[in-house]
């Protein structure tokens, strides 16, 4: 566990001096969300391991980490109804989102479905696996966009700027690209087994560009259900074509 926890410090010292970029610093209550972040970040990524070391939680006939997974989805859960009311008005865990950009936020799904069929095509090949599927179609979207979209995002969007102006240039809703870094990082950034550092700039930019336009949907939408389903979708279809073609 050594390392997961090593690794989540670096996650937290990296996106640091962001927060501290675009925080609105005459909101009372950014100290303390800040640390609410940080807080669940932690304590959210350990239970995603915690089958990993107790043997009683091991099963050998799942390839995918269910457990993981629902212990992280509970504890998310439990998390948001506890702190709710840090969360202002940004409680984007629902699933009736505001009408007013639901036209554009499908359009952006139906634009991830494609690229992820174009990826399954393209770069998947494997043999069928219906646990697989069963996975990418339920927990990954599920657990993610509460943890980041959900919470995180909810949080950073009670304190930091709606606006960024550096010199010529206007960043509108900074805490979705804050986000989107730090989907990006805990995908492409890790140990390996002696230590060593390693980064898949690759795999970065693509979650990283995923995460952002997720949280474009969830504030524009203010609500998770859609970045649900895009995510979920485009994970299975992305398995689901390599596994047929």
């Amino acid at each position: 566990m050594g390392k997961e926890i090593v690794i989540n410090l670096i996650f937290i010292a990296i996106l640091l001096p962001f927060i501290l970029l675009v925080v609105n610093r005459t909101k009372p209550e950014w100290k303390k969300n800040t640390a609410l972040v940080y807080l669940y970040f932690f304590i959210y990524k350990l239970a995603l391991l915690t089958p990993s070391y107790i043997t009683w939680m091991q099963t050998d006939n799942l390839n995918w980490n269910w457990l993981g997974k629902l212990l992280a989805i509970l504890f998310s859960i439990l998390f948001y109804y506890k702190f709710k009311q840090d969360f202002g008005q940004e409680l984007y865990i629902n699933i009736s989102p505001q009408p007013k950009y639901l036209k554009s936020t499908i359009i952006i799904l139906l634009i991830i479905s494609a690229i992820a069929i174009l990826e399954g095509i393209l770069f998947y090949n494997q043999q069928w696996d219906t646990e697989t599927l069963l996975f990418q179609a339920t927990l990954p979207g599920i657990d993610e966009e509460i943890a980041y979209r959900g919470i995180i995002l909810g949080l950073f969007s009670t304190f930091i700027q709606k606006k960024l102006v550096l010199g010529k240039v206007v960043i509108n809703t900074p805490s979705i690209w804050i986000v989107g870094i730090l989907f990006g990082l805990i995908h492409s950034l890790q140990f390996d087994k002696e230590w060593n550092l390693a980064f898949n700039l690759l795999y970065f930019v693509k979650t990283f560009i995923l995460g952002t336009l997720w949280s474009y949907m969830t504030i524009k939408t203010k609500s998770i259900l859609l970045p649900v389903i895009s995510h979920n979708l485009s994970n299975t279809l992305a398995n689901l074509i390599g596994m047929i073609k």
